[in-house]
Order: C-alpha cells, then sequence, then structure tokens
C-alpha cells in the first residue's frame, strides 16, 4: 500500500501544479489529414478547437472527438451540421447548463471535464475532452525522454525501460505501439497514440499500450485510438497511476479497453473510455499466479457498445482478487446486445464470475450512474462458473471460484425509462462451496425507485445467502 500512497499523492501535487484561476486556452491544429470538416466545429472562447475522427462497427460508424486545456471558467460552443435542438451532454455529473440553438449549443466550464455531445443519441457523437493546463513537460533532449513532437509519426514499436518518459505532445499522431518493462515509467502528453494502420490481432506489438512488469508506471492524459487488440494491457505489475487517460475505441470485437491483468497498487481516474468490447476487465492470465488487489477506479466515464462494463474474473490464473474499489463512476451507454440469463456471452454493467477455484471478495462499487436509453441491460451478474478460455478450452473439469462481501452502494439508473429496461440482479452459486455470500445492495434505485430483495428485477439461485437490501 505505500506505493499506492505515493500515487495518490504525486497525482494530487499534479493536478495542484497544473492549475490556474487565470483564464487560458491553449489548443493544438491537428496535423495535415487528420482535422475533420462539416461535421462539428468547436470554439473555446473563441479560439477553434480541431475534430478528429475515430472509428466503429456500430451506430453508423465514425465519431468524433476533440480536446483542449484551459483554465479558470471559458465558454465552450460546438456546431454542428446536425439539427441541435435535442442534443444532450453526457454526463450530467459535471453540472453544464446547456444552451441550445437550432445548429449549436453551448455550454460554460470552470473544471477539467469529459463529455459526450450527442444531437442523435449513440449515432455520430462528439466526445470533448477538456483538461487542466499541463505542467512538467518533459525536455526533448533529456536523454531518458523519447519525444514526439507536433505531427504524423510512424513509429512501429516504442520500448521503455526504467526511469524512461515517453512524451506526446499535443497536436501529434504517432502509429504504433507501446511497450514499457521496469520501473520509474511515465507515459504522457496531448497526442495520440493511433491503431487503425494496422488489422486485427496484427499490431507492431502486442497491444496499443503495453505494460509488463513494471514497478511505479504513471500514464496520464494521452488518447488512444483505433485498437487492433486489447487497448491499454497492465499486467504482473505493482504501483500503477493511470490519469486522464481517453480511450476512443470500438473499432473491432476484441478491442478491451483497459485490462488489469495480475496486477496491485492501481490506481485509474479521470477517464473516459469506449469500446466495443469489455470496458474493465480484471484478469489473471500469468504463471505466476499473482494476485489482483488494491485497485482503486474514480471518477471515470464509459461506454461499451456489445460488451461488458466490468468484468471480473472471466481469467483467474491469480491467487485472489480482493480490494477493488470503484466510485463516482458513469456508464454513458452500454451493450447493444441484451441476451438470456443462461447465455454463455450474456452481457452485464457488472458481471463477476470467479472460476478456477479462486475467490473474489472485497469489490466495492459506489455512486455509479447508468444512463439508460430505454433498451434492456442486465445489471448484474454474479455467478461462479466454469469459463473456457484459453488453455482451458478442452478441459472442462476444474471449479468454479467463490464470490464473497462486495457491495453496490448508490448505483442510479436514470434517463429514459423505457418498458424494455430490464436491469436484473441475478446471483446464482454453483455448490455450498462455491457460492454466493455477503454481497450488499444500498441505496439502489432505477429511474427513482428504490429496488429491494422483492422488486422485479431481482433473481437469487441455489447457493446463495448472506445478501442484503437497504432501500434509503
Amino acid at each position: 500500500m505505500k506505493n499506492l500512497f505515493v500515487l495518490f499523492w504525486v497525482g494530487w501535487a499534479f493536478c495542484v501544479s497544473g492549475w490556474s484561476a487565470e483564464n487560458v486556452v491553449r489548443t493544438w491544429p491537428a496535423p495535415e489529414g487528420e482535422k475533420v470538416t462539416g461535421v462539428y466545429s468547436v470554439l473555446v472562447d473563441g479560439n477553434p478547437v480541431d475534430v478528429y475522427a475515430a472509428q466503429s462497427q456500430f451506430f453508423e460508424g465514425e465519431y468524433y472527438f476533440a480536446y483542449f486545456d484551459f483554465s479558470g471558467q471559458v465558454t465552450v460552443e460546438v456546431k454542428s451540421s446536425f439539427p441541435m435542438e435535442q442534443t444532450e451532454l453526457l454526463p450530467e455529473r459535471f453540472g453544464f447548463s446547456l444552451q441550445r440553438a437550432a445548429d449549436a449549443v453551448q455550454f460554460v466550464a470552470d473544471k477539467p471535464f469529459r463529455v459526450s455531445v450527442e444531437p442523435n443519441g449513440r449515432i455520430k457523437p462528439l466526445l470533448l475532452f477538456g483538461n487542466a493546463l499541463e505542467g512538467d513537460v518533459p525536455k526533448p533532449d533529456d536523454p531518458n525522454v523519447r519525444y514526439f513532437g507536433p505531427g504524423v509519426h510512424k513509429v512501429g514499436k516504442i520500448t521503455l525501460s526504467d526511469n524512461q518518459t515517453l512524451y506526446l505532445a499535443g497536436g501529434s499522431v504517432v502509429h504504433g505501439s507501446i511497450r514499457a518493462v521496469g520501473k520509474n515509467i511515465t507515459i504522457c502528453g496531448r497526442g495520440i497514440l493511433a491503431g487503425e494502420s494496422y488489422p486485427r490481432f496484427s499490431g507492431p506489438g502486442r497491444y496499443p499500450l503495453d505494460c509488463q512488469n513494471c514497478e511505479n508506471i504513471v500514464i496520464r492524459d494521452v488518447i488512444l485510438r483505433d485498437p487492433w487488440n486489447w487497448m491499454a494491457v497492465i499486467w504482473d505489475c505493482d504501483g500503477v497511476l493511470i490519469d486522464g487517460l481517453k480511450i476512443c475505441g470500438s473499432r473491432m470485437i476484441n478491442d478491451d479497453a483497459l485490462d488489469l491483468v495480475n496486477v496491485q497498487n492501481v490506481v485509474v481516474r479521470n477517464c473516459f473510455f469506449r469500446s466495443q468490447d469489455d470496458t474493465i476487465a480484471i484478469k489473471g492470465k500469468e504463471a505466476s499466479r499473482r494476485p489482483c488487489e488494491n485497485i482503486l477506479i474514480e471518477d471515470c466515464q464509459f461506454w461499451v457498445d456489445v460488451a461488458n462494463i466490468y468484468r471480473i474474473g472471466y481469467e483467474c490464473d491469480a491467487e485472489t482478487m480482493k480490494n477493488i474499489v470503484s466510485r463516482r463512476i458513469d456508464v454513458l451507454h452500454y451493450s447493444k446486445n441484451f441476451h438470456p440469463l443462461d447465455y454463455y456471452w450474456v452481457t452485464a454493467i457488472f458481471w463477476l464470475q470467479p472460476n478456477l477455484n479462486m475467490l473474489i471478495e472485497e469489490c466495492h462499487f459506489e455512486d455509479v450512474v447508468i444512463h439508460s436509453d430505454g433498451t434492456p441491460i442486465h445489471m448484474l451478474m454474479a455467478k461462479p462458473m466454469r469459463c473456457f478460455y484459453g488453455p482451458y478450452k478442452r478441459d472442462k473439469i476444474f471449479e468454479p471460484g467463490m464470490l464473497r462481501n462486495c457491495s453496490f452502494k448508490d448505483v442510479r439508473v436514470v434517463g429514459k425509462d423505457g418498458s424494455r429496461f430490464k436491469g436484473t440482479i441475478f446471483l446464482l452459486g454453483d455448490s455450498p462451496k462455491h457460492s454466493v455470500e455477503g454481497l450488499k445492495f444500498e441505496k439502489v434505485t432505477y429511474f427513482g425507485t428504490p429496488i429491494t430483495k422483492d422488486s422485479e428485477c431481482i433473481r437469487i439461485g441455489d447457493h446463495v445467502k448472506g445478501i442484503t437490501f437497504s432501500p434509503q
């Protein structure tokens, strides 16, 4: 836990040093061939902000994003070729008052934010990232710094080791992958790491961002776009800070936004992730069987197109998974696919599925807001099970895991109260040993209505005990 405390302190100091009461706006021109025109235009206190595109297989494909730095109080105006009178600004957590006109919307911001501007719901939105002013920019001539300035760079694989920093400057688009192994590594900047040049599963590295056997690694503020595989993968690491990372995925399946694999002492905060596959996947895949423990995820916005927001335990080559906390989370959009509860690839907001006789315990979710578009989704799947993956696809004789002492507090479903919305909470053990025990639900509400043990959405099966509901 010492490393975790250090990461909290360093991150807090950075945020303070990068903030000023003075009204300042900083933008960077997009490189040639990157700027998108004709769909959206963005002005911040009259300063134009260039718009980029990302790919999706769904919701009419291409969508858009833009980023800038600011301090003080600024007016943000977004114009579009789409009619803007019914535009939504998600999430509501930032508290912006949106002014709408026929072809534009406007709001005033005085703090960093990550929002989706949606004239047509999930169809071709604009993701808008307003960052605090950047501080402590690395020097290009520092021998321990890999520095990429504005422009397009086709680099293949970038390899980082002990005490090195990779910096992607604002206005840079780097086509390639990052492989980090070692101590005290930093990956930062305002630039974009792009993967659209590479076919599925055929990039210059295993993953766009591949960090393995690292100690005290910091990943801050960069944007990942259009991956060829899992996007950001943290393996066998101890002491991880991921702060302000933006992921613009959904180009293809298997594009998990963040995979935390056999990791300890991790902080993930102030992030925005859109993916087609699982948004947060906590896994054990290494022969070391190192536990996944002491993980904090906070102040983030998540969007998934066909899979799960959280999938914890599908791959369980780990001693245990415990002390996993998520708080102040916004789910802007959930899976478009709805399946029966007994379907192997059923999707949910929260999927807790320990296997390989592993224990998942002390997973806590607090202040989670789920924005409903009126379509159905399961809220929670809590089910020890036999998961057939990788080396276990042929060997079906192994044990499920166990689930103990998890909680869901102040979880709110808002938005459209469609008659199709389900929000099923499904709890099912496999045997007296491989059971579900000690789950607590406190102030879980759907469109303002408290969920109790007698609510229609509750499904409790065999080998489940110690479940409590506190509506207030």
